[in-house]
């Protein structure tokens, strides 16, 4: 990883949404490619464990908690001095049809992965470096939204606009909005009544709105880190919306 348009290497990076998933996979990747990372996300047993392996630092964050991202932005700082890299990866994705989808609901979704995204920034940004990369994930099914996740869906295009509001008014930020599509080993699906979840399985499958192949964790996770180096190492320009979708490889 000689190349400066894939180093990351001595990245002072806060990875938020590091206990399982796209955000795990990128915290492991991120240290294997020599960044120093600090982790946050809910479940914080596996989350020492994780930091543990990675000389890294775990906080305990619940992003739908604004004092608790102050909290976690302030000791991550601390031990960092600076960022130069804040991704965000947290997400939550309730199933339920949209007429069973009650408020609390809805607001939750909103707190998590919209509000909790844009204070997280709020939070960062008077420790943000030179040059310094916030990369946020979102979701490829924005503007096409699936049966049964419409708190998701909603919630992932009140993200985006919030997000062009950023860029609007910080157009010195490198801030990267990348759309993810169904990709594996994501625990999406984690607590989900597996008897929705076939129904709507095969309603997507009708629609046409499952893929052949998911991506593989692991490709996008680098991917990611990736345009975080390509970023930090061209600083006058910013990859502003990048699309990660499945790609079906060849058989053999």
């Amino acid at each position: 990883m000689g190349d400066r348009h894939s180093n990351i290497a001595g990245t002072r990076m806060l990875v938020i949404g590091a206990s399982s998933g796209i955000g795990q996979a990128l915290a492991r990747a991120a240290h294997d490619r020599g960044a120093d990372v600090a982790l946050a996300a809910r479940r914080v047993d596996l989350l020492s464990e994780l930091a543990a392996q990675l000389d890294g630092s775990a906080h305990e964050l619940d992003v739908s908690d604004p004092h608790m991202i102050e909290r976690v932005i302030d000791e991550a700082a601390s031990r960092f001095g600076q960022f130069d890299a804040v991704v965000f990866t947290s997400a939550v994705v309730p199933f339920a049809l949209i007429e069973e989808t009650d408020v609390t609901t809805w607001l939750h979704a909103y707190a998590v992965n919209a509000v909790g995204a844009s204070h997280v920034l709020r939070a960062a940004l008077p420790h943000l470096a030179d040059n310094a990369v916030v990369l946020v994930a979102s979701s490829h099914d924005v503007g096409r939204p699936r049966a049964g996740v419409a708190a998701y869906h909603a919630s992932k295009a009140a993200l985006d606009e919030i997000l062009r509001s950023w860029r609007a008014e910080h157009p010195e930020l490198a801030l990267i909005r990348v759309s993810v599509g169904p990709t594996e080993d994501t625990e999406i699906l984690r607590g989900a009544d597996r008897d929705l979840l076939a129904d709507l399985y095969r309603a997507w499958a009708q629609e046409g709105q499952i893929p052949a192949e998911m991506s593989a964790v692991g490709d996008v996770a680098n991917a990611m880190l990736s345009l975080i180096a390509v970023s930090r190492a061209n600083p006058t320009v910013v990859s502003d919306v990048v699309h990660l979708a499945p790609r079906t490889t060849k058989s053999r």
